[in-house]
């Protein structure tokens, strides 16, 4: 039974971005407790106390995104040396490492689905996995098929997202146990249903805030860029996700829209690490606004059209295209 006390448990909803470091810092400065978005590893308190260079730690965890977490250990270093307390708690990617070892023993899936608390996490990667590989498929096809697959596996997506999210807030909720205090959750920016999660399980003694960690320069960017306010840049392909979630009725017209813009975005995002500078300080937040004020002008017979011409051209030339169609 759960007896937590009392406190405030900060949802920061972020991704794993260089130009984020500084509002991570402002919001650790302030937490007791720093729970991140990470499976547990057996070196990570050595790293912590620097008995283990941060830089061994890395080459032993292979980050998708070695310079923010280099970044972000170096700050976590300085907090844990103040007491701060720092915690990695995932258990769905903590069970999901446990799956990968076994796939490795040659263990059957037979013999993997009779493991009891593996058996959600299996199924919900093996159908989000076949739907991923009959995407990339049906993107080598018709627009329509590519369609119809982006929402398939948005809706495996989902499932996978919801489950990850429940595990995760039953496993904060047992760490907070009998603790006070301000706690500080990194999510991705796709985990909106963790804070409600969270919400259901911690007494009424916890209060709940989340937010785009990122907000107040997403709104002047959005502003800038779009025209309006947007407290975060959701995309065609998280808004999907999102409602498959939430299994809120769903406009059909607006969900294939989506799809159909997820095939251009997929074209134009960037999957490298950007530097901020002086002149760009929020290089990924202003990409995603960017893109995000592209594909509203487009209508799906449009990303049908463009689709066309684009899915073999490499991003650079997309950008190239896109910005004289839609300047």
């Amino acid at each position: 039974m759960i007896k937590i006390m009392s406190g405030i448990v900060y949802v920061a909803l972020s991704a794993h971005r260089l130009e984020a470091i500084p509002f991570y810092e402002k919001a650790w400065e302030k937490s007791d407790f720093i729970i991140l978005e990470e499976p547990p590893h057996p070196l990570f308190k050595g790293m912590l106390a620097g008995k283990i260079k941060i830089e061994e730690y890395l080459s032993n965890t292979e980050p998708s995104f070695p310079a923010f977490s280099l970044e972000s250990y170096k700050l976590l270093q300085k907090f844990y040396s103040k007491g701060k307390k720092v915690e990695q708690i995932d258990p769905y990617l903590e069970k999901l490492i446990r799956l990968y070892q076994l796939i490795e023993e040659k263990k059957t899936p037979e013999e993997i689905e009779k493991i009891p608390d593996l058996k959600g996490v299996y199924q919900a990667e093996h159908l989000a996995s076949g739907r991923l590989i009959s995407y990339y498929q049906a993107t080598l096809g018709k627009f329509d098929q590519a369609v119809a697959a982006v929402k398939e596996f948005a809706k495996a997506d989902a499932k996978r997202i919801a489950l990850r999210d429940r595990m995760r807030a039953e496993a904060i909720a047992e760490y907070l146990d009998n603790k006070s205090g301000y706690a500080f959750v990194e999510a991705g920016y796709i985990h909106l249903f963790l804070p409600y999660y969270l919400k259901k399980i911690l007494p009424k003694g916890w209060k709940i805030r989340s937010s785009f960690l990122l907000v107040a320069p997403a709104r002047k960017l959005a502003k800038k860029i779009l025209g309006r306010s947007l407290p975060y840049p959701l995309v065609p392909g998280d808004m999907l996700t999102l409602w498959y979630i939430g299994k809120k009725r769903i406009n059909r017209k607006l969900e294939d829209l989506f799809a159909a813009r997820v095939l251009i975005y997929n074209k134009l995002i960037s999957a490298e690490e950007m530097h901020p500078t002086k002149d760009m300080p929020y290089p990924h937040l202003t990409e995603e606004f960017k893109i995000k004020a592209i594909l509203r002008q487009f209508s799906y017979e449009d990303c049908a059209k463009l689709f066309k011409v684009i899915k073999w051209l490499p991003r650079e030339k997309v950008w190239a295209l896109l910005e004289k169609l839609c300047p």
